[in-house]
């Protein structure tokens, strides 16, 4: 098989209209990607490469769920989904890519932060062929710095960068290698109300120099709903 061809975009979601509509980038490939997708059938696809990069089987739709209602939330909002998608020739369906790359970013302050910032959340690579390529997740990374530096901060004025939790014992993936990976991003670790946690490490870069407070008051809560957000399959698969 010849390499695959890869397409990226950012689908913003639209919650009132259960929608997620497409926005390209100057510098990457986008045309074959669909302008709309139904946030069901986006859950179903991110569910679909998470097959691979969280070995979760998607049991009854648990996982589709699971995502749909983290898109169609109020509370804290995922404002967006990344993805990258490599295909085979001769290929007329969207879903039937050989290789992709998949996140997602929520406005969230923590419970502890003075203002809400994006987490990059659901990080994956969905790898379905045995041909060695550079990681599509590269590619949706790069692409998430120039959404929110060129769109994000310009709908949320206190914005000052990309944030991101690794779980300290996850089901998959090695948390050392996460955190050396990430900080190639240029991620730093930092204390998330100046406090250690437990059950995981954080970290952010910044795109601009404001400064983002804790509240004076914790009252943070570690929530299940954290798992897997910014986990990663394997080394080999990235």
């Amino acid at each position: 098989m010849s390499s695959p061809t890869y397409y990226s975009a950012i689908y913003i979601i639209n919650r009132s209209k259960k929608v997620a509509s497409k926005m390209c980038f100057p510098g990457y490939t986008c045309d074959f990607l669909p302008e709309q997708i139904k946030l069901k059938e986006l859950a179903d696809l991110v569910a679909n490469m998470q097959k691979i990069c969280f070995k979760d089987e998607n049991i009854d739709n648990e996982n589709s769920d699971r995502l749909y209602d983290l898109f169609t939330s109020t509370k804290e909002k995922t404002v967006a989904v990344a993805l990258t998608l490599g295909y085979g020739t001769g290929v007329i369906n969207y879903n039937d890519f050989v290789d992709g790359g998949s996140a997602t970013i929520q406005m969230s302050s923590q419970e502890v932060l003075s203002n809400q910032q994006p987490w990059l959340n659901e990080v994956c690579r969905s790898k379905r062929i045995l041909e060695q390529t550079t990681s599509p997740v590269k590619q949706t990374m790069n692409l998430i710095d120039k959404y929110i530096t060129s769109t994000l901060m310009k709908q949320y004025k206190k914005v000052n960068g990309l944030y991101l939790y690794v779980e300290k014992s996850p089901e998959h993936g090695d948390p050392e290698f996460l955190l050396n990976y990430y900080k190639k991003y240029g991620y730093k670790e930092f204390l998330l109300g100046d406090e250690e946690d437990e059950d995981y490490y954080y970290m952010n870069k910044h795109y601009t120099d404001k400064s983002v407070s804790s509240k004076k008051t914790k009252s943070k809560t570690t929530s299940s709903s954290k798992k897997r957000r910014t986990t990663l399959k394997k080394a080999m698969t990235i």
